[in-house]
């Protein structure tokens, strides 16, 4: 007898949103967008400023309510998955509190939801690398730190889905490659599904399975690129022919936006 393949991570079907505005009017952001994240897969987002990669990312984890289409999470609607704890969410802003040293921080769902596994906290400060600064308050800490401190933070409740909203995009160049790798390693021993919206097409492809390209506003689905990687992954393979024929086919697919529009 075979098993059943896994419920894909995320399941969503001719999504549309629309923001209200002060005049009356309505900005429509998303557009009959489709998209699918198998469990265990890293897909990432890209597209233009205002495409609606963030509203995107926060249907998903029902932050705003669905208005049209369907959106499923781990088999189920986002509030159960928010419920059973199997969402994890970075922003680029950390989110940190101040008054809260760095475990005190990434214990905070624990306390919060009075659920998990209290031992998980320090095995995640080792895991990001921040283990020797736990009794710091985030003040002290550089952009990268702090990053780190919230990655551990969602990862606390061994979630099934990590969305991560451009969470290295206020980082300085170097800080945001050392971030690239932690997450890929992080990402290998953890195995979790992870959808990932950047501006970064570099980025996006050393970090993916696949690449999901968006128009302009209103955001639509304007193109799927695989990536045909190895793994685990690093800096060495940005200078293979894979990592340079994906970024050339993602590319090609974001300036095709300016072709149409001309």
């Amino acid at each position: 007898m075979t098993s059943s393949p896994p419920l894909p991570a995320v399941s969503a079907r001719g999504l549309t949103y629309r923001y209200a505005g002060a005049d009356g009017r309505t900005l429509l952001a998303l557009d009959g967008v489709d998209l699918e994240v198998g469990a265990g897969e890293f897909v990432s987002v890209v597209g233009p400023s205002g495409c609606g990669k963030s509203t995107l990312l926060r249907l998903v984890a029902g932050l705003l309510p669905s208005q049209a289409g369907e959106v499923g999470v781990l088999g189920g609607i986002p509030a159960e998955a928010q419920r059973a704890h199997a969402l994890g969410l970075v922003a680029q802003e950390p989110g940190l509190l101040p008054w809260r040293d760095v475990e005190a921080n990434v214990r905070l769902p624990l306390d919060v939801t009075r659920a998990g596994d209290p031992a998980r906290v320090q095995a995640l400060l080792e895991q990001v690398g921040i283990a020797e600064f736990a009794g710091y308050r985030p003040g002290a800490l550089s952009g990268g730190m702090r990053q780190r401190v919230a990655l551990a933070r969602a990862l606390v409740h061994r979630p099934r889905l990590l969305l991560m909203d451009e969470p290295f995009g206020a980082l300085d160049e170097l800080s945001r490659e050392a971030m690239r790798l932690e997450l890929l390693r992080i990402w290998e021993q953890e195995r979790i599904a992870v959808l990932f919206v950047t501006h970064s097409v570099a980025e996006a492809v050393l970090l993916s399975d696949r690449v999901v390209v968006m128009t302009g506003r209103p955001g639509r689905v304007r193109a799927v690129i695989d990536v045909p990687l190895s793994r685990p992954r690093g800096e060495a393979q940005e200078a293979s022919p894979a990592f340079v024929e994906a970024a050339v086919a993602v590319r090609a697919a974001l300036r095709s936006g300016d072709e149409d529009a001309a």
